[in-house]
């Protein structure tokens, strides 16, 4: 017979108590009612856009501004914390202070009054007769003002663009404000790398059974459309940037799971987001998009090798490193034969032959660009007006005519390091300058090369940069708002695990 008294109540209160409060470290707080709704209003925007058709439509820009006011509004409302939410105690969180304490908010406030600056002081007047033909008439204007053009905002114009840079900016400064946890972010990244594989997959269903249509009932006004862009340089670009977030992705999952010896991770899947992502950049048959992911690429493979180089013993996984090159190297061979993309590989050999016209047109292009920089240097002849007033300097190079004397419409100048300084000047691109420096110094006061994701974003993002000199990629909103996102991101990303630790 057992004689052994059980244990009184007081006793298994006391023996609980440490289990409790080990439960009570470990569990997951929740995010904030408030700040999930944010993070949903972000995501729709950044998913619906590009299926827009890349948002290069006037409607579209209506409804990104709109969500993107939807999201800031969220981000401004005062929230309450309890316990679950914290962890600790309960406060009022008010977010119009760090709002306040935003430089790149007062740093976009000055770049929006500076467009609108242009807007109410046009120098050009859009003038069309009753057969359709237009041209431009020289008004007068206020000539120490920034100075614009007067045309309807159907076919472009500082308003317009106006509402394309409103709707990043505010989105930009509702993400800075009203996200305040890492793992909203990563919902964020995993949302991105999913709508780029999903935009590939359309892209390989239109190769493969496509009927010349975008969704199979929308005539391009392109027709070198890819995926739901119109333009397939467009296409390779942001399906570029949904691929470097999706490579980031992987690297962080894989060296957490090392860290935290788990038998499993999500970073397969990434990877596999990533191979299947690049097989649709090159089919798209974006020579520049192509180039950018290749250098991508070879750059993550090598920062993974050196990596595993140089890293303890314990974070060291050769055999998990060979099976992934393997397997997925057989994918991307098996896939690149399948879909026959021997011409792609042809036209991107191209780019670098002496008897690639549209390189030598491009690059004459520029060349005629930077007369038009050279006269208004300064204050720049307005938003969205290259279009119609670079036909003055085009007309002076026979190059860029027609064989039959036609003069043709170059809406962008395949160069936006060249057009955005035309267009805004000096003093417009201060502003933006400035945004940049900001976000630049904040990455590296935190070390973001530390970290798998803010690294290969920071990374993907120059290359980009690179890309626009030779195309007009941010002329794109969905590309805009995309990568001005992802570098807003990237930044607190990794300032919150400095906080918080790497586990």
């Amino acid at each position: 017979m057992d004689h052994t008294a059980d244990p009184s109540e007081a006793e298994l209160s006391r023996l609980q108590k440490p289990l409790e409060m080990f439960r009570a470290r470990t569990r997951r707080l929740r995010i904030h009612p408030q700040e999930k709704l944010l993070l949903a209003i972000i995501s729709v925007q950044l998913v619906v856009l590009p299926w827009a058709l890349g948002g290069m439509y006037l409607w579209t820009h209506w409804i990104s501004l709109a969500v993107a006011a939807l999201g800031f509004t969220v981000a401004l409302i005062p929230r309450d914390y309890t316990e679950d939410h914290t962890g600790q105690g309960s406060f009022r969180l008010v977010m119009w202070p760090k709002l306040v304490n935003f430089p790149v908010f007062w740093l976009g406030l000055v770049f929006l009054a500076y467009v609108v600056c242009q807007g109410l002081n046009p120098s050009w007047q859009f003038v069309q007769n009753e057969r359709g033909v237009w041209w431009m008439h020289r008004i007068a204007h206020c000539e120490w003002l920034p100075a614009g053009v007067r045309v309807p905002i159907e076919r472009g114009g500082p308003w317009r663009r106006l509402l394309v840079y409103t709707a990043v900016w505010l989105s930009v400064c509702a993400l800075w404000i009203g996200v305040t946890r890492r793992r909203s972010l990563q919902v964020l990244f995993m949302v991105i790398a999913a709508n780029g594989m999903a935009l590939a997959l359309l892209g390989l269903f239109q190769r493969l059974l496509g009927n010349g249509k975008i969704f199979w009932f929308f005539n391009s006004p392109n027709g070198s459309f890819f995926s739901s862009f119109i333009y397939k340089n467009h296409a390779g670009a942001f399906l570029n940037l949904t691929l470097f977030v999706s490579c980031g992705v992987a690297g962080w999952y894989y060296l957490r799971g090392l860290r935290r010896l788990e038998k499993s991770n999500p970073a397969g899947i990434f990877v596999f987001f990533t191979t299947f992502i690049a097989i649709n950049v090159l089919i798209s048959f974006s020579r520049g998009a192509t180039m950018v992911m290749l250098l991508f690429l070879a750059g993550a493979i090598a920062g993974f090798g050196y990596q595993q180089l140089t890293a303890p013993s314990g974070l060291r996984r050769p055999i998990v490193l060979i099976t992934l090159i393997i397997f997925f190297g057989y994918f991307l061979k098996t896939g690149l034969d399948a879909l026959n993309t021997g011409p792609a590989w042809t036209q991107f050999a191209r780019a670098f032959s002496s008897e690639d016209l549209s390189a030598k047109s491009r690059a004459l292009a520029t060349t005629a660009s930077m007369e038009m920089l050279r006269d208004d240097w300064l204050t720049g002849c307005g938003a969205g007006s290259y279009v119609f007033l670079f036909l003055n300097y085009q007309q002076h190079y026979p190059d860029l005519w027609k064989h039959d004397g036609v003069l043709p419409l170059w809406e962008h100048a395949h160069n936006d390091l060249v057009e955005f300084p035309i267009e805004l000047g000096v003093l417009g691109l201060l502003p933006l300058l400035g945004a940049a420096l900001y976000f630049g110094v904040r990455l590296l006061r935190s070390f973001f090369w530390y970290n798998p994701l803010s690294t290969c974003i920071v990374f993907g993002l120059g290359l980009t940069l690179g890309h626009a000199r030779y195309d007009f990629v941010f002329q794109n909103p969905a590309i805009l708002l995309t990568f001005c996102l992802m570098l807003v991101a990237a930044t607190q990303f990794n300032e919150f695990e400095e906080a918080t630790g790497k586990g």
